[in-house]
């Protein structure tokens, strides 16, 4: 059973908003256990989550998304053009797609990643080097210029 990795016994397993791992309360810190969860996170088909490794399945409550970007980096592309590189809680790396980028309650900024299936939350470090590109058009308009062409800033 994937709680038997947790102290051996059953119990809930909770990934809170910024992206750390709890097992009943108590934060789980064994660097393993983290990557095999991160590596394990899954769609429960009834809009939620789960573990799932190996043989193993095992719901896990999902505080806002299983998800997080810990960091950004403005890179060059082969074709001249200019990209967004974000890292993600589980270390992966991938390109920031402005398409699903979008602030949500209280101005905080979400994308979707791993092919359009998951969504991630920024961390507030992330957001801040990325806030860094974001100019204001009018009153309450947002967008970031990149590669000569504005990608506004929707909120949802």
């Amino acid at each position: 059973m994937i709680t038997q990795a947790c102290a051996g016994q059953q119990g809930e397993i909770r990934l809170d908003k910024e992206g750390n791992w709890f097992f009943n309360g108590s934060p789980i810190i064994n660097q393993n256990i983290i990557e095999l969860f991160n590596a394990g996170i899954e769609h429960d088909g009834q809009g939620g989550y789960r573990l799932h490794i190996g043989a193993e399945t095992s719901p896990i409550v999902v505080e806002d998304t299983p998800f997080v970007v810990t960091h950004i980096d403005l890179e060059p592309g082969d074709d001249g053009k200019s990209f967004f590189m974000i890292q993600l809680s589980d270390g992966t790396r991938e390109q920031l797609c402005f398409e699903t980028f979008y602030l949500g309650s209280d101005n905080i900024p979400y994308c979707t990643v791993k092919q359009g299936l998951f969504p991630a939350r920024f961390l507030r470090a992330p957001y801040y080097d990325l806030a860094r590109h974001i100019e204001q058009e009018g009153e309450d308009r947002f967008c970031i210029m990149l590669n000569g062409r504005k990608q506004y800033i929707e909120h949802r």
